[in-house]
Formats: C-alpha cells, sequence, structure tokens
C-alpha cells in the first residue's frame, strides 16, 4: 500500500529540520522524500492509495529499544524498592518460574503493545520461552532481535550440556531472519556472575561463524563490577573481551560502573552501550558516564529495561531523563543536546541491531515511521522542533507508528493486535502472583 504524508515536518539523518515535506511510502520501503526545497515550484503526484495530511504532525524515524525483557510486563509493581540482587534472586527469577507458555505469550504481546502505542518500531529481548514471545512478534508487526540469556548453574555449567545454549542455538537455525527479516535471532550471556569462561567462548565461537550478533549485561551495579575483578583480575568488560564476546558485534547493557579503559575496549571492538536510565536509578546502580563514552567513540543507544525494573516502555521517556541527567551530574547544561538525542534511539540503535537499510528517513530504507502530535497542549508553541520533542513530549503524543510500511497503532487505534484481550488476559493470569 502506498501511503503519502503530505506537508510534514521531518528530522533529518543528522538532526536538521525540514518542514512542508512530502513522504510516501511503497510497501516495505520509503519510496521518496521531498522537502519544501525540493518541490517548491513543482507539482507532485504520487498516486497514493492513502494521503494523511501530516500538517502540525513531527514525522521522526521509527523508535528502537535495545534492551529490555517482554514477558517482564507481568511484574509491574511487583517488586519495588529493593537493590538489584535482592529484587533479582529473591523476586524476579521465582517469579519467572511461574510463567508458562501461554503467560509469555500475551505478557509479550502487552509489552509490544506499549512499545507500539509509544512510537517504537523494533527491540531487543532477552527473555526465555523464545517461540512464544516471538509468535506475539510476528502478529503484531514489530521488529525484534530476539536472545534467550544462556545462564551457567548447575549441570548447565559446561557448554556441552547447557539446555539454554542448545536451545539458543537451535532458535538461530529456526528463526533467524524470518518474518522478511522483521525478527533476528542474537546470542545472550545473561552476565559474567550467572556464566563462566567455558561457555562464553563456545557462545561466542557460535556466534563469530555464524554472523550473530551478541547481548549481555555489563556492570550494572559496583558489587557486580568490583565482584568479577575479585574473581578474574578483570573488569566484566575485560572478561568478555578477553573470552571473545567481543570478536562479533555486542550490546551490553547498562555499562554504570565501566572503567575508561573498557570504554576504549568497548569502542575498539564496536560494542554498543545499551543505556537504561530509569532502571539504574530505580533499582539504585548509579548513573553511566554517556558523555565519556560518547566521546570515546562508543556506540550508545536507548533500552528501558524490562517493566520490573522499569515500570513502563517509553523511550521518549528515557531520552528526556538520559539527557537531563547527565546535565545535571556534569554541571554542564550543554551535554547530550536535543538534536543529537534521537540518534541514540534511531540510527545508533538500528546499527546495534544490525539493521543497514533501519533508522533514518530516506528514499531507499525500511518505512519506519513515528508520528508525534505537535498541535498538543505539551507542544504549542514551538521554536525548535527537536527539543520540542526531547523535553516537552512523551509516547502519549505519538499518533501513528508505522513499521516496514505498514500502520501498527493510529490515533489510539492498535491495528495489529487486540488490546482489549490482551489487558485482560494479562490481568487474570496475573492473579497467580497475588497470594
Amino acid at each position: 500500500m502506498k501511503i503519502l504524508f503530505k506537508n510534514a515536518n521531518m528530522i533529518g539523518r543528522n538532526g536538521e529540520m525540514h518542514e512542508g515535506c512530502n513522504i510516501c511510502t511503497d510497501g516495505e520501503y520509503i519510496f521518496a522524500v521531498d522537502t519544501a526545497e525540493d518541490i517548491s515550484g513543482k507539482h507532485i503526484d504520487y498516486e497514493a492509495d492513502r494521503v494523511i495530511n501530516a500538517e502540525n504532525i513531527l514525522i521522526i524515524p521509527g523508535l528502537y529499544n535495545v534492551h529490555t525483557h517482554l514477558p517482564a510486563t507481568f511484574f509491574k509493581g511487583y517488586a519495588e524498592d529493593m537493590r538489584l540482587e535482592k529484587w533479582m534472586f529473591d523476586k524476579i527469577f521465582p517469579a519467572q518460574d511461574k510463567l508458562n507458555d501461554i503467560m509469555v505469550y500475551y505478557g509479550a504481546l502487552l509489552g509490544i503493545a506499549e512499545q507500539i502505542k509509544n512510537g517504537v518500531i523494533s527491540c531487543s529481548d532477552m527473555s526465555r520461552m523464545p517461540e512464544n514471545v516471538l509468535q506475539a512478534a510476528d502478529e503484531s508487526g514489530i521488529k525484534i532481535n530476539f536472545c534467550q540469556a544462556v545462564r551457567a548453574f548447575g549441570d548447565n555449567a559446561e557448554p556441552g550440556r547447557n539446555s539454554r545454549f542448545f536451545e539458543a542455538k537451535e532458535l538461530y537455525k529456526n528463526y533467524h531472519n524470518s518474518s522478511r527479516g522483521r525478527i533476528k535471532i542474537d546470542m545472550s550471556i545473561h552476565a559474567e556472575f550467572t556464566s563462566n569462561a567455558d561457555l562464553i567462548r563456545a557462545a561466542a565461537d557460535f556466534s563469530n561463524v555464524n554472523g550473530l550478533i551478541n547481548h549481555t549485561h555489563i556492570s550494572e551495579t559496583k558489587k557486580e563490577h568490583d565482584e568479577c575483578i575479585a574473581r578474574h583480575n578483570m573488569t566484566p568488560v575485560e572478561f568478555f573481551e578477553c573470552n571473545g564476546f567481543f570478536e562479533s558485534p555486542a550490546i551490553a547493557a547498562h555499562c554504570v560502573h565501566i572503567s575508561g579503559s573498557d570504554m576504549e575496549i568497548m569502542a575498539e571492538k564496536g560494542v554498543t552501550a545499551a543505556h537504561c536510565p530509569s532502571s539504574n536509578l530505580k533499582l539504585g546502580s548509579g548513573i553511566a558516564r554517556i558523555p565519556e563514552m560518547l566521546s570515546c567513540g562508543v556506540n550508545v543507544a536507548m533500552g528501558t529495561d524490562g517493566s520490573a525494573s522499569n515500570n513502563n516502555l517509553d523511550i521518549l521517556k528515557e531520552m528526556y531523563l538520559a539527557s537531563v541527567l547527565q546535565k545535571g551530574v556534569t554541571g554542564n547544561p550543554s551535554v547530550m543536546p536535543a538534536g543529537d538525542m534521537l540518534r541514540l534511539a534511531t540510527l545508533n540503535a538500528a546499527f546495534a541491531q544490525g539493521r543497514e537499510d533501519c533508522g533514518v528517513i530516506e528514499a531507499g530504507k525500511k518505512a519506519d515511521i513515528t508520528a508525534l502530535d505537535f498541535n498538543s497542549v505539551e507542544a504549542v508553541p514551538v521554536y525548535d522542533y527537536s527539543a520540542a520533542l526531547l523535553y516537552s513530549l512523551t509516547g502519549s503524543n505519538v499518533v501513528l507508528t508505522m513499521c516496514d510500511g505498514k500502520i501498527l497503532y493510529e490515533n489510539g487505534e492498535f491495528k495489529t493486535v487486540d488490546i482489549e484481550k490482551i489487558k485482560y488476559k494479562v490481568k487474570k493470569m496475573s492473579e497467580i502472583y497475588k497470594i
């Protein structure tokens, strides 16, 4: 279906603003982008199947969430006001053990629906029961880089006997690049403190041979970081690098306590730091030094973490918090400016996911579009669209989400999922935790 967004305001690749644009999609791809300068004095007729009047609308590339746990929507409000270790081992891991296939399916659907409503068209998800998560992603129309976190406990300590590692390899064989490329399979080691060197090397070898992206948690807390140094005389970044995990492209979630030398390794190896400021603050984990990472050449992209530690999946909220937090910490209001922040949730994130034809609104790129209402009370008046996007708006201002040329959400209506059924199912099934 060919769709024309007429008279749109658009943010370009380098943060530049274009007003009065025509953007035409044709199936999965953007067919043409004509700025006001291009169309001045010209008559352009793309014979679109549908024309959307985009006056008072800001068009941006579809947003990305490069670190989340979708079925954790079940755990919103379940384990609050705890430090990470107690939160994880005393509450979340036992709660996850109660999840069954149908719960994971509907929990993932609820998380995906929340992301779609907030303008997110792609996420990097680390979950269990993958077939159910991938079914939800396929049906909803979203892109997903999925990984099942491999951990080494008991009989699973050895790579040859690790059931999750075996399942991760089978996932790659059965699902990688399925759903016309919307579904990609990544390899994941949960973290240094839940794994061992042999398992990390085995996972790294599999990724190297098959061209996969790796995904892990790195230095989320100071305790985690320091205990790794005590165990191995290396930081978590050095430990993963030493065992080959960064020979493939990788996403390292959190990176709150990494060192300067860690940043240099990540920049050299092309490791993306997935920045999840709400989760890091809520769990008392600390504040990642994002301006230093960017200055070092580290690719940084935005994530929410799961709903258990964030309670919502709003990337625009994360962008705002990431920017103002660093201004306050550094005492420098010019760091992480509005004009640069969108890149962390679009182009940088698309690069992290290995989606080279995504992340920007240009002819020949995938038709991934998020549209926001700039006639809302939060936005008016508008002097600077990038500043208004970052500092004034949230996901609630999204009026349209398009992925691969298909509209998934428009003006409050979900086009691909039955949101009332999903909410009903999750409410009923969550009663298992009310004991």
